[in-house]
């Protein structure tokens, strides 16, 4: 009786020793995309940060806003300034008023940016006082422009610029793939482990 049994007692040591293995594997492989991830991602802040830096010199400078007493006469304006100090122009420049509730007035658009802009945003008139003054204690300026690698980008006053993108960023195609492969590759080993347990 116990010849008999041997066999199959056997049988399952090695199988549990095979599921044993194949759960180190899956830790492997989980621990490999990890690392991965981690690279792709720390690549992919230091091709940002490579992009931002033409970016980071194009500053817009909200100077005055006013005039904050409509009965003084003058019509409500913006005051800017749109500095580019960097050695290379940037193109297709849109510079807009912005406040709380929304934009203010028709914007500005220059086809290249080299130096120094300035100009004065001309604000609907026919403002309530009150509406003026939270308008000028609320007011930014906002540019739009593309830098010298064709890049698109937005900037709002003295805040970090933001990438103007037509489709989310997303991984890169090479890992995807490479998560499909491992993803099928556990599936098969963990589904014949679990056959091979079966029929034993």
């Amino acid at each position: 009786m116990l010849a008999e049994e041997a066999p199959k007692i056997t049988d399952w040591i090695q199988a549990w020793g095979s599921l044993g293995g194949l759960i180190m594997s899956v830790l492997a492989v989980i621990a490999t995309w990890g690392l991965l991830r981690h690279e792709i991602r720390v690549r992919r802040e230091e091709r940002l940060d490579a992009e931002l830096a033409q970016a980071r010199l194009v500053v817009p400078t909200l100077t005055e806003v006013g005039p904050a007493e409509p009965w003084r006469g003058g019509k409500p304006r913006a005051t800017y300034k749109v500095v580019n100090y960097s050695s290379s122009p940037v193109l297709d420049v849109t510079v807009r008023h912005r406040w709380e509730e929304g934009s203010l007035g028709l914007p500005h658009h220059f086809p290249v940016l080299t130096g120094e802009e300035k100009g004065d945003l001309q604000l609907f008139e026919g403002m309530q006082p009150a509406m003026l003054t939270k308008v000028v204690r609320t007011s930014q300026i906002e540019i739009m422009f593309t830098d010298s690698n064709g890049h698109r980008w937005s900037r709002l006053d003295r805040h970090p610029p933001v990438r103007v993108l037509d489709k989310p960023v997303r991984d890169s195609r090479t890992a995807q793939v490479v998560m499909i492969v491992l993803s099928g590759t556990m599936a098969a080993g963990m589904a014949g482990a679990a056959v091979s347990l079966i029929v034993r």
